[in-house]
């Protein structure tokens, strides 16, 4: 269970955590990775149902967890568990990150690590991963139609929107459906540059764009986010 804290003790140790005021180039990296049972600042939320759906249509749970099988189960990671039977569900974690100037631009790396069990085409080609950041908070608001819908641009199914940064297939590595296995996904080698707010904060976001009407669960691993101010 101290694998990650270990890890994150020698890179601070070694200036590499946090601002790194020994560089030319003040640095910053956010790492989330969900031990002991600590949301590390993200929170869950849902957008693409009705208002008028019940429980029989919906369900949605999510929350830190010991990582499934197929995986170090002494690790944990955070949980969404989502169904909706009616149509397209978008399953989030957003988290805001505070502490950079206000209004200058940095470039960014972005890496999700995602564990996932899906491998049927049935599934995968019904859910699509997606990520990106903001500099506004990602809500899940109530329209005049009664749909709860998400307040960015991520796109449509595996469409990408404006707002997304990355976006890909969940699709296991297992072929056995009881064994989650770790999809990683990287804008590493090509970073994007983007600009604070006015607050000097950014907002992140990454989850499951599904259109699968039954139960579908991720675990969510790793986030990390590289700033170089520029």
């Amino acid at each position: 269970m101290l694998q990650k804290y270990i890890l994150i003790t020698i890179l601070a140790a070694a200036g590499l955590w946090g601002c790194n005021k020994d560089s030319l180039d003040a640095s910053i990296t956010v790492d989330s990775n969900f031990q002991a049972g600590g949301g590390n600042g993200w929170t869950a939320g849902f957008s693409g149902y009705a208002a008028t759906a019940d429980s029989s249509q919906l369900d949605t749970v999510a929350a830190t967890a010991l990582l499934p099988r197929g995986l170090d189960t002494t690790q944990y990671g955070y949980r969404i568990l989502s169904r909706y039977s009616k149509g397209n569900m978008f399953s989030y974690l957003k988290k805001r990150v505070t502490g950079f100037t206000p209004n200058k631009s940095y470039e960014m790396t972005l890496q999700v690590d995602l564990a996932t069990r899906y491998s049927a085409s049935s599934i995968v080609d019904k859910v699509t991963f997606k990520a990106g950041v903001s500099t506004i908070e990602p809500l899940t608001t109530k329209l005049t139609s009664g749909i709860y819908a998400f307040n960015l641009d991520k796109g449509t199914g595996s469409q990408s929107g404006k707002d997304v940064l990355l976006i890909g297939s969940i699709a296991s590595s297992n072929p056995d459906s009881q064994y989650y296995t770790l999809k990683r996904y990287s804008n590493d080698g090509q970073p994007v540059t983007l600009t604070a707010n006015n607050q000097g904060e950014l907002w992140f976001y990454a989850g499951t764009d599904s259109d699968y009407k039954d139960t579908t669960i991720f675990y969510f691993d790793r986030i990390i986010a590289r700033f170089k101010e520029l």
